[in-house]
Order: C-alpha cells, then sequence, then structure tokens
C-alpha cells in the first residue's frame, strides 16, 4: 500500500521527533519484542518462540485475539488496540514513547505482508536492530531482512533469527 504525498508529508512532519529519541535512554536490556501478526500462523509462532528463546522475549499482540492464547504467554504480551493507530493504521505517539520506555534492544516483526502498524513502530522505536521480512521497501523499516518462506518452516525461521541475536 502506498502513501499519497500528502500522508508522507504528513508523516516526515509528525514523527521527525520521534525517529531518533535524544531523551534520557539508558542502556539496553536485552530483551525482545515480536510483533506477533494477525494471522492464524501468529498462535504457532508464539508457542515456538515461547517454549525455545533462551533470553527475555515480549510479545506486541492485538487485544481482540489475546483469548485464544495460554496466560503464559499473554503474562508476557503488550497488548494494542485501536485507539492505539492513527486513521492510517500508524501507532499513536503515544503508543511509540510507551514501547521505547521498555527499552527493548531487537524488535522483530513477524508480519509476511506488509503491515504499517508493525513496520513503523519498528522503524520508530529506537531498537539497534529492527528485524522483518522481506517485501516491497522493508529496506526502509528494517536493518535485517529475512527470507519469508517461514510458512512452511517455522523451526527454521526461529534458527534463522538465532543467527541475527541472542535470543
Amino acid at each position: 500500500m502506498e502513501f499519497s504525498s500528502k500522508e508522507k508529508f504528513f508523516l516526515k512532519n509528525k514523527y521527525k521527533n520521534l525517529s531518533r529519541n535524544t531523551g534520557l535512554k539508558i542502556s539496553s536490556s536485552g530483551t525482545t519484542l515480536i510483533i506477533l501478526p494477525d494471522s492464524d500462523i501468529a498462535f504457532d509462532l508464539a508457542k515456538l518462540f515461547f517454549n525455545k528463546a533462551d533470553s527475555k522475549i515480549t510479545f506486541l499482540l492485538k487485544d481482540s485475539i489475546t483469548g485464544f492464547y495460554p496466560n503464559e504467554i499473554i503474562s508476557q504480551c503488550i497488548q494494542y488496540t485501536y485507539s492505539d493507530m492513527n486513521s492510517l493504521g500508524l501507532p499513536r505517539e503515544v503508543f511509540i514513547q510507551k514501547i521505547q520506555q521498555y527499552n527493548f534492544e531487537n524488535m522483530i516483526d513477524l508480519n509476511v505482508s506488509f503491515s504499517r502498524f508493525g513496520a513503523y513502530l519498528s522503524l520508530l522505536s529506537d531498537t539497534k536492530v529492527r528485524m522483518g521480512f522481506n517485501y516491497d521497501n522493508s529496506k526502509k523499516y528494517y536493518n535485517v531482512i529475512l527470507d519469508s518462506n517461514y510458512q512452511r518452516d517455522l523451526d527454521g525461521t526461529f534458527k534463522m533469527i538465532q543467527q541475527f541475536i541472542k535470543i
């Protein structure tokens, strides 16, 4: 989905101060935020990462689908609602600042197709590693691009992510 010139201008002006936060950011905590997709594969991905990850991970999950997840995974979730998005489907400044306060070192967007919310949250959250799958313009949002064949091999995807970050 492409932005119009008016939307691009609006986004540039609105988020220019958030892209590189110069506030009181302390050293990174070494934790990872995993943005789960809205698809049915998200449940399997969450279980896989929960069971195999050695380091501290947190999931970002839409509040409308948390009822499908076990309590162990929900206890490690940050939930977002439609009120955390603006009319363009992008994260609001307040939500971006909330995520920045957690001081994540890594952010992994597991959406195979472009998600405005996940991509812009990854870009604006000021993490060291912003990881996402390959699609048009993914280089703008992520500094590590993953192969998008994970729907067939979830374990392979986990191992591929482990090659880049300690998780």
